[in-house]
């Protein structure tokens, strides 16, 4: 058996138990469902953004909600902000830190919450979506790595995995992804 896969495992083991005892990580989790499912319940959408492997998770959280998750029940309703054609459209326009914003510029109400995804909590893309949902009014949820960078100041709950290997980061934000859209799911139809 490899020692590197034996390791691997062994690091994700150690960080997942640490967290486990860090009572303001579990927390900043519970607040996020709290802010979720309340939005959800007034009606309005979860937007998700980030960049790279955080927006594969940001397009994964919104197929886990709008799919299903643990069991077949109505439409969640959520959407990513990663689109193809917008992206460069609205990259090569107005640049790239301008890509999710814009969709938010594009509101006309404050019917969404914004779940950005950074493991470093610096992407200049997501802090401008945020600041474009904070001047409307809206709430801001952020999964974040590291320190939870400049990021952690505009989100009204910050999830911070306080670790410096982005692929840890990665795995354990898909662990609070799964958290959460299973919580959201059995709070609207795990009675039914």
């Amino acid at each position: 058996m490899s020692n590197n896969i034996k390791e691997k495992f062994a690091g994700l083991r150690r960080a997942l138990d640490r967290l486990v005892d860090d009572s303001a990580f579990l927390e900043s989790i519970e607040s996020a469902k709290k802010l979720l499912i309340k939005n959800l319940e007034k009606g309005r959408i979860i937007l998700t953004c980030g960049n790279g492997g955080s927006a594969t998770q940001a397009s994964h959280m919104v197929g886990e909600l709008v799919g299903r998750f643990g069991f077949d029940r109505p439409a969640i309703p959520a959407f990513s902000l990663f689109d193809l054609a917008t992206t460069t459209a609205v990259g090569n326009d107005y640049g790239y830190d301008h890509i999710f914003s814009r969709f938010v510029d594009g509101l006309k109400n404050e019917n969404v919450v914004l779940f950005s995804i950074s493991t470093s909590g610096n992407s200049g893309n997501c802090l401008k979506a945020m600041e474009s949902v904070k001047k409307k009014g809206m709430k801001n949820i952020a999964l974040l790595g590291r320190d939870g960078g400049k990021m952690k100041e505009l989100a009204d709950v910050a999830i911070i995995v306080p670790v410096n290997s982005t692929p840890l980061i990665q795995e354990i934000h898909l662990a609070v992804i799964h958290h959460l859209c299973g919580e959201i799911e059995n709070h609207f139809y795990g009675g039914k």
